[in-house]
């Protein structure tokens, strides 16, 4: 579907906030074209070559599948993040199935801020791979100038662009993106390729962040940044905005809770999806510095944090 038939779609479709979202697949690049910064996770850096529609690996002979332009870097590695993590990922992806336009836009503010303040969201001409990027919209949603940014989509499940998303940002469905399957702690990538290696709102669904770490030094080029993102567990007490019961039981978004709440519940959605509970940013600096990274710049702020580090 091309950029004017999706308008006239959109426009067409009369779009509720309590209904799940209707799905469309990434404007992808050609795997052919991204050859050159791909590699086999059974060889770290291995060559991979391009044989009836599949990449395999020169050395181990190990095969991925493309599919619509989506490589899966996946196949046979589910079994071995085990129980624990299988089953938090699969009530994430119920929460993801059910995103509503209240996520969406109470959502946006903290990638406005994080993306001013650490200065990411003015980024020109670089090469970045976004770890657990999802529908990949923060091409778009963070980076004010994303035709000027080669931009990797790497997530282990297939999340397509909800059309909210698309309303809301336009290019989306025209700027073209890599996409691969891939865990962040097994990255498909060759040495020193990428700019900036980013993970927004999905460092506490790993297995091991720590590995993401070790796996982002090496992709990076030299003096490359790692950008993260994400909530931390604070109590409500210390939050900025504490709204009392009252105010919420007689405030006109009364209604809209109670809908959100029955909302959830229909899909199954979870009240926690995560693996790891980050209470302050100290664990990620640490991990940070242990693999090889210097702190740029840092903040907690309202129960979240960002922080930007330096590939030494």
């Amino acid at each position: 579907m091309n950029f004017l038939d999706l308008q006239i779609h959109l426009l067409k479709k009369e779009r509720n906030i309590y209904e799940p979202a209707e799905l469309f697949e990434q404007n992808r690049i050609p795997v052919k074209e991204l050859m050159s910064d791909l590699a086999s996770i059974a060889e770290k850096g291995g060559n991979l070559v391009l044989k009836d529609n599949k990449l395999v690996c020169e050395k181990t002979n190990t095969e991925y599948v493309i599919k619509n332009d989506v490589v899966d870097f996946c196949k046979n590695e589910f079994e071995q993040k085990g129980d624990e993590w299988a089953k938090q990922n699969a009530a994430f992806l119920n929460y993801h199935k059910s995103l509503t336009v209240y996520t969406l836009l109470n959502s946006t503010p903290v990638l406005h801020y994080i993306g001013e303040k650490s200065g990411m969201a003015d980024l020109k001409n670089a090469k970045v791979i976004d770890i657990g990027g999802g529908t990949g919209h923060a091409f778009c949603s963070l980076f004010r100038n994303p035709s000027t940014i080669t931009y990797y989509l790497a997530d282990p499940n297939l999340r397509l662009i909800h059309d909210q998303f698309l309303r809301v940002y336009p290019l989306l469905s025209k700027l073209k993106m890599g996409h691969v399957l891939s865990y962040a702690e097994k990255l498909p990538f060759k040495n020193e390729v990428a700019d900036v290696v980013m993970s927004l709102s999905s460092i506490d669904h790993f297995k091991s962040y720590e590995d993401f770490m070790a796996e982002a030094h090496r992709v990076l080029k030299p003096g490359g940044t790692i950008f993260i993102s994400s909530h931390l567990d604070v109590p409500a007490s210390q939050r900025i905005q504490k709204v009392r019961t009252s105010s919420k039981l007689f405030s006109f978004s009364f209604w809209e809770r109670v809908s959100r709440y029955l909302y959830y519940r229909k899909y199954k959605v979870g009240t926690d999806d995560h693996t790891w509970h980050f209470e302050t940013i100290e664990p990620i600096e640490t991990g940070l510095h242990k693999h090889g990274f210097e702190t740029i710049a840092k903040e907690e702020f309202n129960g979240f944090f960002w922080i930007t580090a330096k590939k030494m």
